[in-house]
């Protein structure tokens, strides 16, 4: 299984860092930590090499473009080329204003591209084009679990229902249940290991996992 594991948070001893080595050494794969490689979130023109429409950026078709044109920017094809490549996409961050953070969300901006993960308008949305991969979205939260409830934050299902459904079903992958670390910046390190454990044992009982 070749797996991605992409961190999304500024801090290299945070407990989402943790995670998502974790992940990877669950995986037998290494992290793609995005603060550090300096990953800009920003889609912009920039992102092409090759415009189809110089005078105005339509960025749906100039994605649709580069990826029929190999014209992504350098910077940006590595990660594009990696996500292609994957079967299991591990997507680790915290749970900033109970959504992704801004550099998580200008990753999926960039790499999800027209022609990528969705082609559209030519294909039905949710049923396709990346239905051989699965996507595993993990959370710290200063949350606890009890706090995901009507009234309160409300169901995780619900406070993820954007990224879940809205993104990563929509590009036909099969989403499975997050991954979330409840209370992570309170509990006490006896909890968070278990937390780590429980992510190893989910991510190694995975079909072909290391």
């Amino acid at each position: 299984m070749n797996s991605l594991v992409v961190l999304s948070h500024p801090e290299p001893t945070s407990f989402a860092a943790a995670l998502a080595r974790t992940a990877a050494a669950a995986l037998g794969t290494e992290v793609v930590d995005l603060y550090a490689d300096g990953f800009d979130p920003r889609l912009s023109a920039a992102d092409f090499t090759r415009r189809t429409i110089p005078e105005r950026l339509q960025p749906m078709d100039e994605q649709l473009h580069a990826s029929r044109t190999g014209s992504f920017a350098p910077e940006l094809r590595p990660y594009i080329e990696r996500f292609q490549a994957c079967d299991l996409l591990v997507m680790v961050q915290p749970l900033w204003w109970f959504s992704l953070p801004a550099m998580a969300k200008g990753f999926v901006d960039r790499v999800f591209a027209n022609g990528v993960a969705y082609d559209y308008p030519a294909v039905r949305a949710w049923s396709g084009p990346l239905n051989d991969k699965r996507a595993l979205a993990v959370f710290t939260s200063s949350y606890e679990e009890g706090d995901f409830v009507p009234g309160h934050a409300g169901p995780v299902a619900d406070v993820l229902f954007p990224l879940l459904y809205g993104t990563l079903a929509y590009t036909g992958m099969q989403v499975l249940d997050p991954f979330i670390a409840y209370a992570a910046d309170s509990v006490d390190d006896a909890t968070r290991a278990g937390y780590l454990d429980a992510l190893r044992a989910r991510l190694t009982s995975l079909d072909g996992g290391a």
